[in-house]
């Protein structure tokens, strides 16, 4: 689980900026929101305001920047580091910093880093929690390392010094270098413990994922059931592709695709306009297209199998949110979601943040928004887990609305929307020539 996350000179944040999921203890209202069972309360949710172009969305990038560099050692080399660090200002620093504390496997990680084209400096420790002194697993500075676990520093400063750009962590797994199984966590946390869902996010193998796990389409109709809107259940069905090909048109391309491929077991995916509109299996030769249809209820009870292809921009969003809540839930992740309420109805939106928060589990949905209806749903979201992001002479900082005093009668959103609480766009007039 996240516990901070620090920023400094990555896109619009200029100065260090700190992001956390600590709540406020004296705060007793919707205690299930946090969890106390380990050393250190954490929230279980967080939703992030701010104005257009104020940079939630630069926070979204930081996480996924942070994560590609742990996870790929050739992330640095296939980009222009340029073009991710502050511009706005006449002396640029060359280094972008990044620092994350996270839980996983009982003990608490701290992870910093900072990149430039000169060099990379990195340090991973487990955190004492200011109770006790952190223990160090590894600190480098370019082909420089302290590790007590280290091996062969011999080694290390040759793998480091053919791959200058990239972090040691996922060199080390290709390259075991330090004795400690520490090292792996993280990289094991940013691959398995954490998803990140943009604003145009698709899952091109929707159908596949949902045909392999059973439970997470027995989930998602447990949504549907849930939030009411009109689809009584969703199914997978299954057709021999010889009889499916007899009743559809246009389907050259797709033959070409199946006959070119040597793979004898596969799955092929078909996209249209972002939706995942078919999955064909070939399995020992049998061909087997599968479709997502949703049982839609219709007049005077009438309903009909309907394909994804006749759903709203709504339902397409919602599915592509749905395995990331049930990741959250059911596989303890901690999930970030840009503009969570994009193409989604306030009220959907609410039903689905109350059927997660009253989820027994142990991960973190941590999401940008819009909509300010939500800071006055109390039985929804606490003051603690409310972040802004501001934008202040081209620099984005962020802070919690617990850093502000607040009456029990205020009405937080219009306090948003009066400018009470920052984060909100500055607009003139708009007047229309004639």
């Amino acid at each position: 689980m996240l516990l901070r996350f620090k920023i400094k000179n990555f896109l619009s944040f200029y100065k260090e900026t700190v992001f956390d999921m600590f709540p406020n203890i004296k705060r007793e209202k919707l205690s299930h929101h946090v969890y106390t069972e380990m050393e250190v309360p954490l929230l279980k949710q967080v939703v992030i305001y701010g104005a257009n172009g104020s940079g939630k969305s630069n926070f979204i990038k930081a996480i996924n920047f942070l994560r590609n560099f742990v996870m790929y050692e050739n992330f640095l080399n296939d980009i222009d580091l340029d073009d991710y660090i502050f511009q706005l200002t006449k002396e640029k620093s060359q280094n972008i910093f990044f620092e994350i504390e996270f839980l996983y496997k009982d003990k608490y990680y701290i992870y910093n880093v900072d990149i430039s084209k000169k060099e990379i400096c990195e340090k991973l420790s487990i955190s004492g929690l200011n109770k006790t002194q952190d223990t160090l697993i590894f600190e480098r500075k370019g082909t420089n390392i302290i590790a007590p676990s280290i091996q062969n520093e011999t080694s290390v400063k040759q793998l480091l010094s053919l791959n200058p750009n990239s972090s040691l962590l996922p060199l080390n797994l290709k390259f075991p270098v330090l004795a400690s199984n520490n090292a792996k966590h993280i990289c094991e946390w940013f691959s398995k413990k954490t998803e990140i869902i943009s604003i145009n996010s698709t899952i091109p193998a929707l159908i596949k994922l949902m045909s392999q796990k059973p439970q997470m389409l027995s989930f998602t109709n447990k949504i549907f059931e849930s939030i009411g809107i009109g689809i009584k259940t969703v199914e997978i069905s299954d057709t021999p592709f010889e009889k499916w090909i007899t009743k559809t048109k246009n389907t050259t391309d797709l033959q070409r695709i199946i006959d070119k491929s040597s793979i004898p077991n596969r799955n092929i995916s078909q996209i249209q306009n972002n939706r995942n509109i078919l999955n064909i299996t070939i399995q020992k030769g049998i061909k087997t297209v599968q479709e997502l249809l949703f049982n839609q209820y219709g007049q005077s009870g009438y309903f009909k199998k309907m394909k994804i292809t006749a759903q709203s921009d709504g339902t397409v969003r919602l599915l592509t949110l749905i395995p990331a809540l049930y990741n959250a839930i059911y596989q303890n992740k901690t999930i970030f979601i840009d503009e969570i309420d994009n193409s989604i109805h306030p009220n959907l939106m609410f039903n689905l943040l109350k059927f997660y928060a009253n989820s027994e589990s142990n991960g973190q949905l941590i999401f940008t928004t819009h909509t300010t209806k939500l800071l006055n749903q109390q039985e929804l979201v606490r003051p603690d887990e409310v972040w802004f992001v501001e934008k202040v002479e081209g620099n984005s900082q962020m802070y919690s609305l617990n850093d502000f005093k607040l009456h029990n009668t205020l009405n937080i959103e219009n306090g948003y929307l009066d400018g009470r609480y920052g984060g909100i766009p500055l607009i003139g007039e708009i007047e229309a020539e004639v």
